[in-house]
């Protein structure tokens, strides 16, 4: 009888570990949900102000305000499922874009090269120089927004865990 109930207990430990671990690799980040699939560069010519978007790239600055609110200017690259931006290469480029973020967010940690992906509505545009060029910015007003880890190798396979890339077979570039 007591061999049952060992041998019970260790198969309840053994699927609540199961669980654990399937639970750590399911977080559902606040940038999850269903969004108007456009790029930046679409959003430039305005027909889409108000629509919900998911925008992400890496940071160009980041200016707290008066206002209590931070503005970030993003270069815009392509997302994968989870929200996360590609790497900076010239075909994930998907255009600029300003958010718009209530509250202070501290240029030290949300530093340029950080990778980071928005959530919002977009609420207008605004022209501004990058060089001589005028470009147009699409401007979000910001619900949620997420900065991603840094990571030393960011060509991992499916966990993101820092392993070195070449222990991972065919899957080096798909982060």
């Amino acid at each position: 009888m007591l061999n049952r109930i060992l041998k019970k207990i260790k198969a309840a430990a053994i699927v609540i570990v199961g669980v654990g671990i399937l639970q750590s690799c399911s977080t559902v980040l606040p940038i999850s949900g269903n969004f108007t699939q456009i790029t930046p560069i679409q959003a430039q010519n305005g027909e889409f102000f108000g629509k919900e978007v998911r925008f992400g790239g890496t940071i160009i600055s980041t200016i707290p305000e008066q206002n209590n609110q931070t503005c970030f200017v993003v270069l815009g690259l392509k997302l994968h499922d989870n929200g996360k931006p590609y790497r900076k290469e010239p075909q994930n480029f998907v255009g600029r874009f300003i958010a718009y973020a209530k509250g202070y967010y501290d240029p030290e940690i949300y530093k340029k090269g950080s990778k980071v992906t928005f959530v919002g509505k977009i609420m207008g545009i605004k022209k501004e120089k990058v060089g001589d060029f005028v470009y147009t910015y699409p401007l979000i007003d910001v619900k949620n927004l997420y900065l991603w880890p840094k990571q030393e190798h960011e060509n991992c396979f499916p966990c993101n865990c820092n392993c070195p890339t070449y222990s991972l077979g065919p899957w080096p570039y798909l982060y």
